[in-house]
């Protein structure tokens, strides 16, 4: 019981909104379009999202929701999904739009918490460590690495609800240089560091990697 002329979908560190209904050529040929880890459709104070694990083919038509979940198609391969397949998905209901909620609950469904029993043992971090957090609700870290030319560390974040405005990544202990890359990890400009958190202005839907030594 949802009304809306265009549906959201995720897409590589952003969105797309699409049409819900059928005016033109175009509109008709998008009877399946791809989607990440969600897509969504909502009103002004209610939605719902369709969250899923490893399928991507998504139809959104007037307040239908469909996610493709096997194709069997016989060309090239004509034995193509065949056999056994395991995947997850998720109706989220929720208040407001898919910026209430959509994308921390959709990290949730493909990247479970993992609990691991272990032996009480010494070291020299505290009982309860955060590598690296942000302090706004819009930014995610999308990555840490090692990376590929060196031992530094790779910290890649992006900007997700189309906003804009400063942000404060803080990391778990004080780094002695971080230098902001691009995505092949080059062109290093030096960023400066206060203690243990730098400072800087992000734009909607952005990507900013940032290259840390320790």
């Amino acid at each position: 019981d949802v009304r809306a002329s265009r549906a959201t979908y995720e897409v590589q560190c952003a969105t797309v909104e699409r049409p819900t209904h059928v005016n033109t050529a175009a509109d008709k040929a998008q009877f399946e379009v791809p989607a990440q880890r969600w897509a969504d459709l909502s009103e002004g104070d209610y939605g719902v999202s369709l969250l899923n694990d490893c399928k991507y083919g998504y139809e959104i038509r007037q307040n239908t929701l469909r996610l493709s979940l096997l194709r069997a198609p016989i060309d090239p391969d004509p034995y193509a999904d065949e056999g056994t397949h395991e995947f997850t998905y998720s109706l989220y209901p929720h208040e407001g739009t898919w910026r209430d909620g959509t994308i921390e609950n959709a990290a949730a469904l493909n990247d479970p918490l993992r609990a691991v029993a272990a032996e009480a043992h010494g070291g020299s971090l505290p009982a309860a460590f955060v590598f690296a957090s942000v302090d706004a609700d819009n930014v995610i870290i999308d990555t840490i690495k090692k990376s590929e030319d060196d031992t530094s560390v790779i910290v890649r974040l992006y900007e997700a609800l189309g906003s804009r405005g400063p942000v404060e990544l803080t990391f778990g202990r004080a780094p002695k240089s971080v230098c902001e890359c691009d995505l092949m990890e080059e062109n290093e400009q030096p960023v400066k560091v206060v203690g243990h958190f730098v400072r800087f202005d992000i734009k909607p839907y952005e990507i900013r990697t940032f290259k840390v030594v320790f």
